[in-house]
């Protein structure tokens, strides 16, 4: 991918300031799904670049063709935005960000394929090169699948725990504080680099005194899983005030009001369970069990019927019925333009990612900071290196190019910082029974 978009980047500078936006679909009329249209973006339908000799495999279709298009074309928008955010130029952004989407693949299939010793994967903050470990080997099909990748990627094993453990580790250890009667809330996050759990509690009354405070910690400190890995540090802090904030507006293809018109969140992505559709979002815009969708620049609107939520161990996530529209295999990704859903991804530490909300638009900007963190009453959370989202961009999706990876939360302070906050659309099937609505 990385060459086919340097050979593009040129030509697609061009193309992008010449051409109007690129539009994948138009706002489906009510009890109609939406249908993507063709690209009016040529230039990165064009390659010159040579490619290397691939396998023989099964035909390509028309069809497939014009998925990667569509990928390929969607990409390169979200690109564009990172450069403009960023103030560097198109070419940069590409060198930069352009390799990561495969890096994603090969660390994702590594996670899955291994997930007893898989011990993470990380973008370099520079974005010039990414690692994989193992708490022991390092199989061989990762080494070899990460040569595909066109940046540096460094394989290793020897690691004294792995992923999993971690995240095991800070789940347990956070909700047996969060349970304590002394303590308000509590947040955390770990370093899959270093092995070590972070947790930060607030106090149910506040302590002035440092010698009560260090009283505090100190009980707090005691409280880990027995028999968890003890190469996983866990170090106990007291906050002040543990800083969490929902979102609350809504959409994923579209809006969500209340049946009395006000304001909500923004839905993620259309979802199915069997032949059942419906749209998720986040489960604290969830707290009437009726809601009006609205599609954009439109006062048409159906009502949609919660089926389930989610606020814990996965993360902060809701679905409800289509009500009387036909579920599009689309999203939004900016303001009335869709884009197809042609996988899901997990979340990889440094990548860069897009998002939408209904207040704060289409972002491309962040990077993902920390993967499994918990706050207050939910786990598995992904926070972010900033926050670049408002309030009422809660259930929007997350997303590169047309993977899709999370469901907006809101903010939180993790690490001294505010930063935006989203639940991973791979756990919902263990939160809600749901997959994502995939093309």
């Amino acid at each position: 991918m990385l060459r086919k978009l340097l050979g593009v980047a040129v030509a697609a500078t061009v193309a992008m300031s010449a051409a109007p936006a690129v539009a994948y679909g138009d706002t489906p009329e009510p009890g109609a799904a939406t249908q993507g249209d063709t690209p009016k973006f040529e230039a990165v339908a064009q390659d010159d670049t040579p490619e290397e000799p691939e396998e023989s495999g099964p035909e390509e279709t028309a069809e497939d063709a014009a998925s990667v298009a569509d990928a390929d074309a969607a990409e390169m928008e979200d690109l564009q935005q990172a450069a403009t955010e960023e103030g560097i130029t198109l070419e940069q952004a590409v060198a930069r960000y352009g390799w990561q989407d495969d890096f994603v693949k090969v660390a994702n299939q590594a996670r899955d394929s291994f997930p007893d010793t898989y011990a993470g994967a990380v973008v370099a903050e520079d974005g010039s090169s990414a690692s994989i470990a193992f708490k022991g080997e390092v199989p061989a099909t990762v080494t070899d699948l990460a040569r595909t990748v066109h940046a540096p990627v460094k394989v290793v094993g020897g690691r004294p725990y792995s992923e999993e453990e971690l995240r095991q580790t800070l789940k347990t250890t956070h909700y047996e504080i969060l349970a304590r009667a002394d303590v308000a809330t509590s947040a955390g996050e770990y370093d899959v680099e270093r092995g070590v759990v972070t947790i930060e509690a607030q106090p149910k009354e506040p302590l002035a005194d440092p010698a009560a405070k260090e009283r505090f910690r100190a009980a707090l400190q005691l409280a880990r899983l027995a028999g968890s890995n003890p190469a996983i540090k866990v170090e106990v802090k007291v906050a002040d005030q543990v800083e969490v904030q929902p979102q609350a507006y809504i959409r994923g293809g579209g809006l969500l009001n209340t049946t009395g018109a006000q304001t909500v969140c923004t839905t993620g992505f259309t979802v199915k369970k069997g032949s059942t559709t419906g749209i998720s979002t986040a489960a604290h815009c969830g707290d009437d069990s009726k809601l009006r969708y609205h599609n954009h620049d439109t006062n048409d609107y159906t009502i949609v019927t919660r089926k389930s939520r989610h606020e814990g161990g996965h993360g902060d996530m809701a679905w409800y019925s289509r009500g009387g529209y036909t579920a599009a295999k689309t999203f939004y990704y900016n303001k009335g333009k869709t884009r197809y859903v042609d996988e899901t991804r997990w979340a990889v530490q440094g990548v860069r990612l897009s998002n939408y909300g209904r207040t704060s638009g289409y972002k491309s900007s962040a990077k993902i900071y920390r993967i499994n963190v918990c706050v207050d009453r939910v786990c598995d959370m992904v926070a972010m290196d900033k926050m670049n989202t408002k309030g009422g961009d809660s259930g929007g999706p997350w997303f590169n190019g047309t993977s899709a990876y999370g469901i907006h939360m809101g903010w939180a302070k993790i690490g001294g910082k505010k930063r935006s906050m989203y639940s991973e659309v791979r756990y919902l099937p263990q939160a809600l029974g749901v997959t994502v609505l995939e093309r």
